[in-house]
This record gives C-alpha cells, sequence and structure tokens, in this order.
C-alpha cells in the first residue's frame, strides 16, 4: 500500500509529460561491448524515457518514473559536494530508489555518476564517466544529469570511456 501513493504520482507525471515536444535520441551501450545494440533514449524536457526507462524531474525536484515496471524515486539533496575540478557542478540524490552523486567535468564535455538503484528487487550499479555532445537534447541532460545517470545504468553503461568506445554513447 506505501507504493500506491507513488505509483500514482509516476502516472500522473508521466500523462503530464507526454505532450512535451522530442529534443532528440540519444544512444547508449555498454564500453565493453561494442557490437551491442544501443539502448535508444528519447530526450525531451526535463524527461527521459525507452522501453526500460520513463524518468522525469518534477516541481520539486525529484526524478520519479519506472525502471523496467519497478517505481524509481530520487530527490535532490542539499549536501552536494565539492567539485573535481573548478566549474564542475556536482548533484547528490538520494530516496527509497536509491543513492547517487553526479558531477559535470571537463567544462560540461562529460558527466560522472557514482552510486546505486534499488530495482526490482535487486541492486544496480552507477559508475561511470560519460561522453555529452552537443545540441539541445545534451544541453537538457546537462540541466539534468540524474536523467543520463539512470538511462547510463539501464543501457549497462559502465567505467571509463576509451579510444574505441567513446562512441558508446551518441546522438542519433
Amino acid at each position: 500500500m506505501r507504493l500506491l501513493p507513488l505509483v500514482l504520482v509516476v502516472l500522473a507525471a508521466a500523462a503530464c509529460a507526454a505532450t512535451r515536444p522530442s529534443l532528440g535520441d540519444i544512444q547508449m551501450r555498454p564500453y565493453t561491448d561494442v557490437q551491442a545494440i544501443p539502448h535508444v533514449f528519447s530526450v525531451q524536457d526535463g524527461r527521459i524515457l525507452s522501453p526500460e526507462l520513463d524518468l522525469s524531474i518534477d516541481e520539486h525536484g525529484c526524478a520519479l518514473g519506472v525502471i523496467n515496471q519497478s517505481p524509481i524515486q530520487l530527490c535532490s539533496k542539499a549536501q552536494k559536494g565539492e567539485p573535481s575540478e573548478p566549474g564542475g557542478l556536482v548533484e547528490h540524490w538520494a530516496g527509497s530508489s536509491g543513492d547517487l552523486t553526479t558531477e559535470l567535468i571537463d567544462k560540461g564535455k562529460s558527466l560522472r555518476a557514482d552510486g546505486f538503484l534499488n530495482v526490482g528487487g535487486g541492486v544496480l550499479p552507477i559508475q561511470t564517466t560519460l561522453p555529452l555532445g552537443n545540441g539541445p537534447k545534451w544541453d537538457e541532460l546537462r540541466k539534468h544529469p540524474i536523467l543520463a545517470a539512470v538511462a547510463a545504468a539501464v543501457s549497462g553503461v559502465r567505467g571509463e570511456p576509451d579510444q574505441y568506445s567513446r562512441d558508446g554513447v551518441s546522438g542519433k
């Protein structure tokens, strides 16, 4: 019964978000499997979605949605931590669905994410650095890095990109 209010909020947010215009699609695949079929995500204003993920930022600064039908609820926390480089942006997200920290690095060209999600009775690790591209979809993910971090976890993106896997995250 405790999940019912959260599910209703998620469904209401999804219904409101359905009218948002698309800013474009991005693709992600694990760095360790360059032959894997990429996961495709549509980016909207304050929202990212795919068949496995529907996550939106609500008016209270929380990320609400579902991963494979499991509810996700994470809220931005006041304790952010210090950026590892001047001009970096650090965010800390926590809630019933997990705990993670995101940091924009390389003057906004990359996103570092570290933490975990509790999904479907298991733990989904988030430990990666994502290269970010240019254009409206990428600007939206810089504005809401939690969206890109959760999409990376869903896609199985872990670790650091190398010269052979830098295109594991791309615009379409």
